[in-house]
């Protein structure tokens, strides 16, 4: 299962890599009008075009029949119930397709919330990395190695009750650092980031499950049944303005892939 979402995170590396000089929200654009085209053609491809076609001249019918005759209550009440009837064929033909849509959607919002929704730390910022280890482990011998570019500001900080071992850490110099995590002799890295660029940003490394896999593609989980159950820490949230305007990264990717897919239904000969 990592290998394939390896591969579909590879492919955002390279396509995240063509805006790289560019403002964040450029990039963003271009995914999103691509995701309203893939979005279109899923739709077109695993929905009944000529079903729904139909159960909206049905919807159409009814509303007009409304309109026309506004006095006569028999007519109104059986053309609302028909319109009620309607839109409820309607949309036993449109909750299939739109939960498959849903699903490259959703791999996309994952790869695109690891890039927009953080950003790296920057020199001198301060972060607090938190290592959760087994309840059998001497938390005495977690230790933590970070390499030059990252300083570490405390002692290692235990607190017995949750299992963990905490360090302060500052940021000093950009660059990609991969700390590494000694507990008990199993060790493991956690990759941190420096700088400005633009990339995919992991906060945690936890024990590999089916969710953990697809919703954490930055970076591997940690195996099964280690001693180190997760290595945590926070980088700073992402801010995209737009003509001194802030906008979060959700709300641009959902207005422009639904606007650009419905912009060009009608000439894709999409019924939506």
């Amino acid at each position: 299962m990592w290998p394939i979402v390896q591969a579909f995170t590879k492919f955002f590396d390279l396509l995240i890599a063509l805006f790289q000089s560019m403002h964040p929200i450029i990039g963003l654009t271009v995914i999103s009008i691509l995701t309203g085209a893939v979005m279109l053609v899923v739709w077109k491809y695993t929905s009944n075009q000529k079903a729904i076609a139909a159960a909206k001249a049905k919807i159409s019918a009814y509303i007009l029949e409304i309109r026309l005759f506004p006095d006569d209550m028999r007519a109104q009440f059986s053309a609302q119930r028909k319109a009620l009837l309607a839109n409820a064929k309607y949309m036993t033909y449109a909750v299939p397709p739109l939960l498959v849509v849903l699903l490259p959607v959703v791999a996309i919002l994952v790869q695109l919330d690891v890039r927009y929704q953080r950003k790296p730390l920057e020199p001198g910022d301060v972060t607090l990395l938190k290592v959760k280890v087994a309840e059998e482990v001497d938390l005495a011998s977690v230790t933590l190695d970070a390499p030059a570019g990252l300083v570490m500001e405390t002692a290692a900080m235990r607190v017995v009750a949750e299992d963990e071992v905490d360090w302060r850490l500052r940021a000093d110099t950009p660059g990609e650092y991969d700390v590494t995590v000694n507990a008990g002799g199993t060790v493991e890295t956690k990759r941190i980031v420096v700088g400005e660029r633009l990339t995919k940003l992991a906060e945690f490394r936890e024990q590999s499950n089916f969710l953990t896999i697809w919703m954490a593609p930055a970076e591997k989980p940690l195996p099964k049944g280690s001693p180190i159950q997760e290595i945590r820490l926070t980088y700073p949230e992402r801010e995209m303005k737009l003509a001194g305007i802030s906008l979060h990264w959700l709300l641009v990717f959902f207005v422009v892939s639904v606007l650009f897919g419905f912009a060009i239904k009608g000439v894709v000969g999409v019924e939506v």
